[in-house]
């Protein structure tokens, strides 16, 4: 008999209308911050030939200042042009120009990263695009 009083009472602690008002609320809508930049791109040797990788503006729009550096692997895998331990990553990606379409349009985009002072981990200072329809593409994207 105590032990179900016990288990009720903490039951009815975890499942408070306070904690059932948090789980519906939704985070605000955060805006996708990016910047365009033509000179930031430097030529590459073999760069027209680079494969690159085709995704959706969607998932390219998650990575916003704030990220961690490694949260970006699952999305777009590791850079295009073999940087490694750097604090600059460009990648070639491809979007398709339509919902279900062959067709595909090419973008260049660098990621830069920061770490903060006191913290061990690396994340997204900067989102850097080579063509403002680029850009445009992934803001529109929802």
């Amino acid at each position: 008999m105590k032990t179900e009083f016990l288990a009720l009472t903490i039951l009815s602690g975890l499942i408070s209308p306070a904690t059932a008002m948090a789980q519906k609320a939704s985070p605000p809508p955060t805006t996708y911050v990016a910047s365009v930049d033509p000179s930031a791109f430097h030529k590459a040797p073999l760069e027209h030939k680079k494969l690159g990788v085709t995704v959706s503006p969607a998932s390219v729009r998650l990575i916003t200042p704030g990220v961690d550096k490694f949260s970006i692997y699952p999305l777009l895998g590791p850079p295009h042009f073999g940087e490694g331990i750097t604090r600059r990553w460009n990648y070639v990606l491809f979007f398709p120009v339509a919902p279900g379409s062959v067709e595909r349009v090419r973008c260049r985009m660098q990621i830069r990263f920061e770490r903060q002072r006191g913290r061990y981990s690396v994340t997204v200072s900067e989102v850097i695009w080579q063509e403002q329809s680029c850009a445009d593409r992934v803001a529109a994207a929802s």
